[in-house]
């Protein structure tokens, strides 16, 4: 008897850890011969990484991304505002809102069905 097995997420033929990885060790390069990357602008890097990587491997695994695309959303809103975007609070929770409500309307709606209810008979 044969147990199915799952083959590892690949992105562009490696590992989204392998791919975070080099692109940290990308930018310590940069940083090492004279560009001037604060360790504030690191990090931003670094989350706005992760987040793409994990969006596209939940994408890649899972039928309703809406959850992580919505995560994507909330993760990068700040890290686009931290690196120069001029937004409101208020600016920024409506695009979170609007953002929330048309991916339920694009993903989930379509999806379900609503229940039915019973018309109860008459004798």
């Amino acid at each position: 008897m044969s147990v199915p097995t799952t083959s590892n997420r690949l992105v562009f033929g490696r590992e989204p850890a392998a791919w975070t990885s080099a692109i940290m060790a990308s930018v310590a390069l940069l940083v090492a011969f004279g560009i001037d990357v604060s360790t504030e602008t690191q990090g931003l890097i670094q989350a706005a990484v992760n987040a793409i990587l994990g969006l596209i491997v939940v994408v890649s695994v899972r039928e309703n991304v809406l959850p992580a695309i919505i995560a994507v959303i909330q993760t990068g809103l700040p890290l686009v505002v931290a690196f120069g975007l001029h937004l409101t609070e208020a600016q920024q929770g409506a695009v979170l809102a609007a953002s929330s409500l048309t991916l339920g309307l694009l993903f989930t709606r379509p999806q379900v069905t609503p229940k039915a209810t019973p018309i109860p008979s008459v004798e």
